[in-house]
C-alpha cells in the first residue's frame, strides 16, 4: 500500500499535487459553507413540504385520530340558597363542584377531499368518565336553574299581558320551575325527563319553538354523535402552507349568521391543526362551534414543555367584549341591544346561538370581566391558575404542547311580575357550568417533535464537519509547502519498485 501511494503521488508534479490538495480543500470548504449557511433552511423546507394534509401523509394520521390524550374537566354550580331567592338583599349563592373529568376521543367521519386544496369532515367525539381524576361522582346531587323555564319566559317577556297570563298558567301547570335538582350525570350527558319540555314539544308554536326532545341535559345526545357539530371544511395547505388547517366553511357557508359582519365570519382553526412557521407576534384564532364564534389568543411569553420551547398564547380582557374596550368587537352585541344596551366587557351574549335563551359565555368566574357580572351572586371566584384560557405551541411546526380551553356558560335570570316563578327575584347571572378542555403533549410525541426540530441541525453539523476537514487538508498542504516535503516526481514506475 505504501509503494502504491508513493508511486501515485510521484506520478504528479509538485504543482499538480498542490492543485489536488488545495483544490480538494476548496471544494470541501465550499460544500461546508453551503451546509452551514443553507443546510438548515433547505432541510426545514423539505420538512415543510411533508406537512400539508393529504391522505396517507405524515400529518394525516395524527389529524384523523388525535394521538394526544384530551380530557374534559366539567364543573357544575350548585345553587345552595334557592329558598332565600326572594329575600331582599340576599344574593343567590353558587358553589363550584367537581371537576367531573372525562377522557375525550376525537374521530373524523365522512372525510372528503376537494380539488381546490380543501377537505371536509364531520367531527365525532366520545367521552369516558374518569372517576380517579374527578373531584366528585356522577351521582352527586346538583341544583341548577331550570333552563327551559327561563328560556320560555324570556321569549314571553315582551308578549301582551293577556297572553302572559295564559303563559303563566301553562307554565305552572306543566312542570315549570325556577330550579331543579338532579344528578351530575343527568345534568351533563344522561338527561332527565322534563315535563315542561314535553308540554312545549306537543305545542310546537312560536312561543316554545321547535322542541325535539322531552329530555334535558347540557350535552344531551352529544356523546358519540357523528353529526351534532356539523360539517367543517378546512384548507389542506397543499398550495400555501400558511393556510393549512384554516377553516373555510361551516356547514357549507362562510358566515355563521349568529353575529353581525366580521364577528360572524367563519375562520381560524378547529383546534385540530394549526399553521406552522408562526411568527413570534402572531395571534392564534380558533373557531368554537358550541358558541358560534371565534376566540383570539395573543402571545404572552415563552415556556418549555417536555424539553421543547414554545410560545404561550392566552385570551385577554377584551376577548369577550362587545365594543366597550375594543370598538372592532361591537358586532358581538346582539342586534336587539344595539347601540346603547350592549353587554359590558367580559361576557358575550350568545342568545342567538342558544335558541333565544339568555346565555352568556365568559372566562370561568368572570375572570377579566366587569365586576357587575360576578357581583350579582356569591360563592364563585375566579382562579387565575386554572381559569385562564391558553394554548402553548411550538411555532415552527405548529404543534400544541399544552392546552387549557376554559370557558363558563351562564344564564341571565330577570324578575317578571307577570310570571309567578320569576316574581320578586333579583336579576343575576347564574353560572351553569365550566368546561376545561385539557391536553398536554406526551413524552413519546415530544420525542418525534424534537427529532423533527433537530433534523435541520444535521445540515449545520455536517457543514461544520466538512469545513473542518477542508481546513485540515489545507493546513496539511500549507505545512508540506512550508517544509518542502512534496514528493519529487519520478516518471519510471520500475525505478520506484526497484528502489524497494
Amino acid at each position: 500500500m505504501a509503494i502504491r501511494s508513493e508511486m501515485c503521488c510521484r506520478c504528479c508534479s509538485k504543482t499538480q499535487q498542490k492543485i489536488w490538495v488545495f483544490g480538494t480543500a476548496t471544494v470541501f470548504l465550499v460544500l461546508g459553507l453551503v451546509g452551514i449557511i443553507c443546510g438548515p433552511s433547505l432541510i426545514m423546507d423539505m420538512i415543510y413540504k411533508m406537512l400539508p394534509l393529504k391522505e396517507g401523509g405524515r400529518t394525516y394520521d395524527k389529524w384523523a385520530n388525535t394521538p394526544v390524550p384530551i380530557y374534559m374537566a366539567m364543573y357544575l354550580y350548585n345553587w345552595t340558597n334557592t329558598e332565600d331567592v326572594r329575600v331582599k338583599g340576599v344574593k343567590p349563592n353558587f358553589e363550584r363542584v367537581g371537576p367531573y373529568v372525562f377522557r375525550e376521543e376525537r374521530i373524523k367521519q365522512n372525510i372528503t377531499w376537494y380539488p381546490n386544496n380543501t377537505v371536509s369532515f364531520m367531527p365525532q367525539r366520545f367521552w369516558y368518565f374518569e372517576p380517579d381524576m374527578s373531584g366528585g361522582t356522577l351521582e352527586d346531587k346538583i341544583t341548577c336553574p331550570h333552563l327551559p323555564t327561563i328560556a320560555a319566559s324570556n321569549i314571553a317577556r315582551d308578549f301582551p299581558k293577556v297572553i302572559k297570563v295564559f303563559f303563566n298558567i301553562a307554565l305552572n301547570s306543566n312542570g315549570g320551575a325556577l330550579y331543579q335538582t338532579h344528578t351530575a350525570d343527568e345534568w351533563l350527558f344522561k338527561g332527565f325527563y322534563d315535563e315542561f319540555l314535553d308540554y312545549a314539544m306537543k305545542l310546537n308554536n312560536s312561543m316554545t319553538g321547535d322542541i325535539k326532545d322531552n329530555h334535558f341535559a347540557w350535552f344531551l345526545h352529544r356523546n358519540g354523535s357523528a353529526d351534532f357539530e356539523g360539517i367543517f371544511t378546512i384548507n389542506t395547505g397543499a398550495e400555501d402552507l400558511r393556510e393549512m388547517g384554516e377553516l373555510k366553511l361551516w356547514n357549507g357557508v362562510n358566515h355563521t349568521g349568529y353575529f353581525k359582519d366580521e364577528c360572524g365570519r367563519v375562520n381560524g382553526s378547529t383546534s385540530d391543526l394549526f399553521v406552522p412557521n408562526r411568527k413570534p407576534d402572531e395571534w392564534i384564532t380558533i373557531f368554537m362551534k358550541d358558541t358560534c364564534r371565534i376566540i383570539n389568543l395573543v402571545p404572552s411569553g415563552r415556556t418549555t414543555i417536555e424539553g421543547i420551547e414554545g410560545i404561550r398564547y392566552e385570551t385577554k380582557p377584551d376577548t369577550y367584549d362587545s365594543g366597550t374596550l375594543n370598538p372592532d368587537m361591537k358586532c358581538y352585541c346582539p342586534r336587539e341591544l344595539m347601540p346603547n344596551n350592549c353587554p359590558k366587557h367580559g361576557a358575550t351574549d350568545i342568545r342567538s346561538c342558544a335558541d333565544g335563551a339568555p346565555m352568556f359565555m365568559s372566562h370561568p368566574g368572570f375572570l377579566y370581566a366587569d365586576p357587575s357580572y360576578a357581583n350579582t351572586t356569591t360563592g364563585t371566584k375566579a382562579d387565575p391558575e386554572k381559569d385562564v384560557f391558553f394554548i402553548t405551541m411550538e411555532p415552527k411546526l405548529g404543534v400544541p404542547l399544552d392546552v387549557n380551553v376554559a370557558i363558563q356558560i351562564s344564564l341571565y335570570i330577570q324578575p317578571d311580575r307577570d310570571i309567578s316563578l320569576l316574581r320578586g327575584i333579583p336579576s343575576f347571572y347564574a353560572p351553569l357550568f365550566t368546561i376545561n378542555s385539557i391536553a398536554k403533549i406526551t413524552p413519546d410525541i415530544a420525542k418525534e417533535v424534537k427529532l423533527a426540530l433537530n433534523i435541520p441541525n444535521i445540515g449545520l453539523y455536517t457543514g461544520i464537519g466538512i469545513t473542518c476537514l477542508a481546513v485540515l487538508i489545507a493546513s496539511v498542504g500549507i505545512f508540506v509547502t512550508v517544509t518542502k516535503r512534496w514528493y519529487e516526481p519520478i516518471g519510471d514506475e520500475n525505478t520506484i519498485i526497484n528502489n524497494h
